[in-house]
């Protein structure tokens, strides 16, 4: 299972990711406000009243969404990760797009997904009991 990060910084596209994702049969997804910022090593920030100053007019936060959802295939995240960058304008390694990353799961309780995989277990477990040699 995998975790997949979508930062978003064009909130509007929001709504076409999440449906996208909803298409590809995945089962869930949380999302977050979130904000980046850039940082930045500027002298004036040294001075106390002039540093105070700066950093409040400074322009460097940027908020965005931040999409997370816990995948079970490697297949699955390499589909979604295809075309929400297509969603996105199909490049992004241009500037103020966003970021995606996967990190790997391990363990998990709870959730659609967690539900899903545990109801098909029981399903396969109880067809292989009734074509069993035994009924």
């Amino acid at each position: 299972m995998f975790a997949l990060f979508i930062v978003l910084n064009e909130p509007e596209f929001l709504p076409q990711v999440l449906y996208k994702i909803k298409q590809l049969d995945i089962r869930g997804a949380t999302v977050i406000d979130s904000m980046g910022a850039s940082v930045i090593n500027k002298d004036l920030y040294n001075i106390p009243l002039i540093g105070g100053l700066m950093k409040s007019m400074d322009g460097d936060i940027h908020y965005n969404k931040t999409i997370f959802s816990v995948i079970e295939r490697e297949e699955q995240v390499q589909k979604v990760m295809f075309h929400i960058e297509k969603i996105l304008g199909g490049d992004m390694k241009k500037p103020n797009k966003g970021i995606m990353f996967v990190v790997p799961v391990t363990h998990m309780r709870g959730g659609e997904l967690n539900r899903h995989i545990i109801s098909r277990d029981n399903k396969k477990f109880m067809s292989e009991e009734f074509n069993s040699e035994y009924y």
